[in-house]
C-alpha cells in the first residue's frame, strides 16, 4: 500500500502538471479539513476527492479535476504510473463516466492489498472480450468485441452489474438474478438455501415463492410437530443472505412472494409492517390473481388453502381458483378487501409489501407449457420459472437525444438495441452458472432482458413534462420502436444460430408476442391532449412492420423474453443519468458516502442556474430545504418547473400510468416506484393498487416519503458545516438509501452514494 508520502507526490504533480492548480494549497486543505496529517494514502485521496466534489458545486471545472485525480489514483495503483493514463485514446471516454468513485469502489478488479488492479477502459475491454467470445463459433469474435467496447466504453449501453463484476474472472456469474423453487420439504429448502449463497456471493439476488410450505400450524406427520409456517422459513435465507453480503461486492437482495390463497397470507403482509420488521434483505409482494381482485371489487370473502391438503393447487399448468372448492377445503375464509386494505396499510408504512398480479404474467407467458410463473426477481422486473435467471442490460436515452434540433436519433437507436440483443444473447453463452439445473432452465428458454435508463433526462432535453399526456405518448412509441427492433435482432439471430429450445412450445410459434393482448393506449392517456411538436417526433421515426414481424417470429427467435425494465440504479450512476424510467428524484440533495459528504445538483438544473447567474449557494440551500424540488419557487419560469418536476411532486396516478405505457411493450416487468409523499393515505396505495392492475402492469411497488426510517436529526448545524466535517462512515443496513436530516431549521434530503433515485428498498 503506497504510503501518505507518495499521495502528497502524487497530488502535487496531478495538480501541477494537469489541473493547473497549487498542489501544496490542496495538502492544505487536506489537513485543515482532517484536523491533522492522513494516516493513509487513500485518506488523503479521498478527502481531497470529497473537497473537490463539494467545489465544484458552484464551479464545475473542480468536477472534472476531481475525476481526473480519481483516474491518476487509478492508473497509479494499477501501473505505478498515472501518466500512462494520457496516451491511451480511451481516457476521454472515460472522463465522460460520472459515476467514477462508484466504479472504483465496486467494479474494478482488485488487487489482494485492495488497490486498483485495471482501469475503467480496460474493464470495458474485458466485459467486451470476454463475452465476445461466445462469437467464435459464428467467426465474428473481433467484430463483436469492437462493437461490444464501443456501446459500453461510450455509456451508449451497459449490462446489468454481476456482468461488469465478474466477466472474465474466476467464477463469471453474469446474471443479475434468480427465481428459485421452493417445495413443502425441509432437505428442498436447505438445497435452496445452498444456491442462493452461490447466488449472493456473485453479486446476484433471488426471488422465491414461498406459497408451497404449509401454514403456521398445520400437522408434520413425519414428526408429530407443526409447521412453523413460511415466514419463519423466510427468516434462514435472510440470515445466509446478511452473512455473505458482509464480504460480498454489494447487498443481498431478495424477493419473497406468497400467494393471496395462503392461510400466512395477513402474517406475510404484517412481516415488515413495524419499526422493527423481520428482514432486512427482503422485498415483498403478495401474488395476486384476478379473481382475488374481482371479490376485492365486489367486495366479496376469499378463500384461503393449506396448499400441504390442496395439492393440485402448487405448481399447477392452470390454476383456476374459482373451482377450487369443488375438490379442496378452504382453511379459512376471510373479507378480500380486508386483506388488500391490510398490505395497503403495510406498504403506506413501510413500503413493503407489493403486489404482483400473477394472472396477467402468465397471460404473457411466453412458455405456458413449461409451467406457471409463480414470483418474479428481487425488484420485481423479470418473472421467471422456477430455475431461471434473468440477464439484464439498459440503453441509455440519453444519448440518443440531439440537443441541438430537439429530436430523437431513432436510426441510432435501432442500431444499438440490436447490438445489444446480440450481446445479452452471447452473456448467455459465457456465464458460469451456479447450479446445472439454472444452466438447463435459462439455456431453454434463453430469456433476455434489455431495457431503458435515463427516461427523465431524455424528456428534460426535449422539453416534456414527466407528468403529461406528451410524455406518456412519447413512452409508448418509444418503448414499442426498442420492442420492435429488439425482437428483430432476436430473430436474426435464430437464422444464424438457431430458436431457443423451447420455441416449439411457445406463443411465439404461433406468431404472437409476448406483450400481446394490449391495454389499448386511450385508457393510459388521451392522445387528443399531445401536443403537435410531440407527434412530429414520433412522425420522423422509421416505419414498424409490425405483421411481418411476426411472420418472422413464427419462423423462429432466439429468446423467450428480450425487453424489461430494470431499476438501473448503479449502472445508471456510472452512465451520468437518472435511473431507469424514474423522475428525478431531487433536484439538490447532500450525497453521503463512506469517504464524505457534498451536495449534489442535477445537471439540467445547474446548467439553468449557471446560465441565469443564480448558482449560489444560498439558492442551492433553499431548493434543498423544499425537498430538492423547484415547483414552490417564485424565481423559477413556467417551463423549467414544468420540465423538472422531482418523484415526490408528481401525481401517484401519474407514476401508474407512467409504467403502464412502458409495459404495453415489454416482454417481461416494469420495475417502478410509485413515489407518494408523507401526507399520502393508506387509501392512496389502496388506489394506486387497483389502478396498477386495471392498467395491465405486472406489479406495483409504492413508497411513502419518510415511511421506513426515523429521521435523522443533526441540530444546530448549518449544511456548510456538515459537509466540512470529517468523512464519516455510513451504516447502512436496510436497503433504504435515502433519508431526512434536520440542518438547523431546515431539512435536507441525503442519500447514499450508489442510491440513483427510483425504487429506495431495491438493490439495482
Amino acid at each position: 500500500m503506497p504510503r501518505v508520502e507518495e499521495a502528497y507526490s502524487l497530488i502535487k504533480e496531478v495538480a501541477g502538471e494537469v489541473l493547473g492548480v497549487d498542489g501544496s494549497f490542496l495538502i492544505r486543505r487536506i489537513e485543515e479539513k482532517l484536523g491533522r496529517k492522513p494516516v493513509s494514502w487513500g485518506e488523503a485521496l479521498d478527502v481531497l476527492e470529497v473537497l473537490m466534489t463539494s467545489w465544484s458545486v458552484l464551479d464545475d471545472s473542480w468536477e472534472k479535476s476531481a475525476r481526473l485525480l480519481l483516474l491518476a489514483r487509478i492508473y497509479f495503483e494499477a501501473y505505478g504510473s498515472w501518466r500512462r493514463m494520457f496516451p491511451l485514446k480511451g481516457i476521454e471516454k472515460v472522463l465522460k463516466w460520472k459515476g467514477l468513485r462508484l466504479l472504483y469502489a465496486r467494479y474494478l478488479l482488485k488487487k489482494y492489498d485492495g488497490l486498483a488492479a485495471e482501469t475503467p477502459d480496460e474493464l470495458a475491454r474485458r466485459v467486451a472480450s470476454y463475452v465476445a467470445t461466445a462469437e467464435y463459433n459464428y467467426g465474428r469474435r473481433r467484430e463483436a468485441e469492437k462493437l461490444f467496447y464501443e456501446l459500453i466504453s461510450s455509456l451508449r449501453f451497459l449490462p446489468n452489474s454481476p456482468t461488469l463484476m465478474n466477466a472474465g474472472t474466476r467464477y463469471p456469474q453474469l446474471a443479475a438474478c434468480f427465481v428459485i423453487p421452493l417445495s413443502d420439504d425441509t432437505d428442498a429448502i436447505l438445497e435452496a438455501v445452498r444456491v442462493s449463497a452461490w447466488v449472493f456471493k456473485t453479486g446476484a439476488g433471488a426471488g422465491y415463492d414461498f406459497s408451497p410450505l404449509r401454514p403456521r400450524g398445520a400437522p408434520i406427520k413425519g414428526t408429530g410437530g407443526v409447521s412453523s409456517g413460511p415466514v419463519s422459513f423466510m427468516r434462514i435465507f435472510d440470515t445466509v443472505a446478511d452473512v455473505v453480503k458482509e464480504g460480498g461486492k454489494r447487498r443481498a437482495a431478495m424477493m419473497g412472494i406468497l400467494h393471496d390463497w395462503h392461510p400466512d397470507v395477513l402474517e406475510f403482509i404484517e412481516s415488515k409492517c413495524s419499526d422493527k420488521p423481520l428482514f432486512e434483505n427482503f422485498n415483498i409482494s403478495i401474488g395476486v390473481h384476478d379473481s382475488f381482485m374481482k371479490a376485492v371489487l365486489e367486495d366479496r370473502e376469499w378463500r384461503l388453502y393449506d396448499p400441504s391438503r390442496c395439492l393440485g393447487l402448487v405448481g399447477s399448468l392452470s390454476e383456476d381458483l374459482s373451482r377450487l372448492e369443488e375438490y379442496c377445503k378452504p382453511s379459512k375464509k376471510l373479507p378480500a378487501r380486508s386483506i388488500l386494505e391490510r398490505a395497503s396499510y403495510c406498504a403506506w408504512l413501510s413500503g413493503d409489501p407489493g403486489v404482483v398480479f400473477v394472472d396477467t404474467i402468465n397471460l404473457h407467458n411466453p412458455t405456458p407449457q413449461l409451467g406457471r410463473i409463480h414470483a418474479t426477481n428481487p425488484c420485481g422486473e423479470t418473472p421467471l420459472l422456477g430455475w431461471e435467471a434473468c440477464n439484464l442490460g439498459s440503453i441509455n436515452l440519453a444519448q440518443y437525444i440531439d440537443r441541438e434540433e430537439k429530436r430523437i436519433k431513432w436510426d441510432e437507436l435501432a442500431r444499438d438495441v440490436e447490438a445489444a440483443v446480440r450481446f445479452l444473447d452471447d452473456v448467455i453463452d459465457v456465464s458460469w452458472y451456479p447450479d446445472k439445473r439454472i444452466e438447463e432452465a435459462v439455456k431453454k428458454t434463453r430469456k433476455i432482458g434489455l431495457g431503458v435508463m435515463g427516461w427523465a433526462d431524455a424528456l428534460a432535453l426535449l422539453g416534456i413534462p414527466y407528468d403529461s399526456h406528451d410524455a406518456l405518448f412519447l413512452a409508448d412509441k418509444v418503448m414499442e420502436f426498442i420492442a420492435y427492433h429488439a425482437r428483430k435482432a432476436s430473430n436474426m439471430l435464430a437464422e444464424e444460430r438457431s430458436p431457443y429450445p423451447a420455441f416449439s412450445m411457445s406463443i411465439h410459434r404461433e406468431g404472437r408476442l409476448n406483450f400481446e393482448p394490449q391495454i389499448p393506449a386511450s385508457e393510459i392517456y388521451d392522445e387528443s391532449k399531445v401536443s403537435s411538436s410531440v407527434k412530429e417526433l414520433v412522425e420522423d421515426r422509421p416505419p414498424l412492420d409490425w405483421e411481418e414481424l411476426r411472420r418472422e417470429t413464427r419462423r423462429g427467435t432466439r429468446n423467450a423474453t428480450v425487453t424489461t425494465i430494470a431499476p438501473t440504479g448503479s449502472i445508471s450512476i456510472i452512465a451520468g443519468v437518472n435511473s431507469s424510467i424514474e423522475p428525478f428524484f431531487a433536484l439538490v440533495y447532500l450525497r453521503h458516502s463512506t469517504i464524505g459528504s457534498w451536495v449534489e445538483v442535477n445537471p439540467h438544473l445547474y446548467k439553468w442556474l449557471k446560465e441565469n447567474n443564480m448558482l449560489r449557494r444560498e439558492v442551492l440551500e433553499e431548493i434543498a430545504s423544499h425537498g430538492g424540488g423547484i415547483r414552490w419557487a417564485p424565481w423559477a419560469p413556467k417551463e423549467l418547473k414544468l420540465v423538472l418536476p422531482t418523484a415526490l411532486e408528481i401525481s401517484w396516478e401519474w407514476h401508474v400510468r407512467m409504467q403502464a405505457a412502458f409495459q404495453r411493450w415489454v416482454d417481461n416487468a416494469v420495475s417502478k416506484t410509485i413515489n407518494m409523499p408523507s401526507k399520502a393515505s393508506p387509501e392512496d396505495v389502496y388506489k394506486a393498487f387497483i389502478l396498477a392492475w386495471g392498467l395491465g402492469c405486472k406489479g406495483i411497488t409504492v413508497y411513502r416519503d419518510k415511511s421506513r426510517e426515523a429521521q435523522v436529526l443533526e441540530t444546530g448545524k448549518e449544511i456548510r458545516e456538515v459537509l466540512e466535517e470529517p468523512p464519516k462512515t455510513p451504516r447502512h443496513k436496510d436497503k433504504q438509501i435515502y433519508n431526512w436530516v434536520r440542518i438547523g431549521k431546515k431539512e435536507v434530503m441525503i442519500v447514499h452514494e450508489d442510491y440513483a433515485g427510483g425504487c429506495p428498498t431495491c438493490n439495482s
